[in-house]
């Protein structure tokens, strides 16, 4: 039964996020990685809120099939207590139409089984997609670093046309990933050859 109910609940709230997406339209910016997703979250958020954008990020870590139409919505989670979802179940169809959706969406994604990104995917075409970093260090669920790899395949081959992807450019695996993208790559890190350097830490 509990199966059952989370896939309704989380296609429910999929078909609303992705009506407000659909009407609102605003740049979606998405963060993925093996590490640091939360802190380049952040960081990118607050510098877009400086400079006075109207951003939504996720809350918490608002990242999987549910917690990101969540974040999109800026609904609230019933966690393990279905009665608790009834809040969000009412409210999301007003908050997909709401008149101060924001114009920018910085979303954190996250993935812990192969496939995860599929579903992600289907819900955001992000116009900007930045990688924080691939690493060994949740592979419980994948057979090998080149599974893991698929999944940020995934988001690149599902970034717009027209976007861009920011890589980690001190990651080799990331450096290589850029080579089978359509679209525009740039790079941070200490390498030499990064659009964005890291001089001194």
């Amino acid at each position: 039964m509990k199966t059952i109910l989370k896939i309704f609940l989380k296609n429910y709230l999929k078909f609303f996020a992705k009506i407000a997406l659909l009407i609102h339209r605003p740049l979606v910016i998405a963060i993925a990685g093996s590490t640091n997703k939360s802190f380049y979250k952040e960081e990118i958020s607050k510098r877009l809120r400086k400079a006075r954008f109207n951003v939504r990020s996720n809350a918490k870590s608002y990242n999987t099939d549910i917690g990101l139409p969540l974040a999109i919505l800026s609904l609230p989670s019933g966690y393990g207590n279905y009665k608790n979802w009834l809040p969000a179940l009412s409210k999301a169809p007003l908050a997909a139409f709401a008149v101060n959706f924001p114009k920018i969406l910085v979303l954190e994604l996250g993935i812990s089984d192969p496939r995860d990104m599929d579903f992600l995917t289907s819900i955001i075409k992000p116009d900007i997609s930045v990688i924080t970093n691939v690493t060994q260090r949740y592979l419980e669920s994948f057979s090998d670093m080149d599974e893991l790899m698929d999944e940020f395949m995934c988001l690149v081959r599902n970034t717009k046309p027209g976007g861009a992807i920011i890589l980690n450019g001190d990651n080799p695996r990331l450096r290589q990933l850029s080579k089978q993208c359509d679209v525009d790559s740039f790079f941070f890190g200490a390498d030499d050859n990064a659009y964005c350097r890291l001089i001194e830490a």
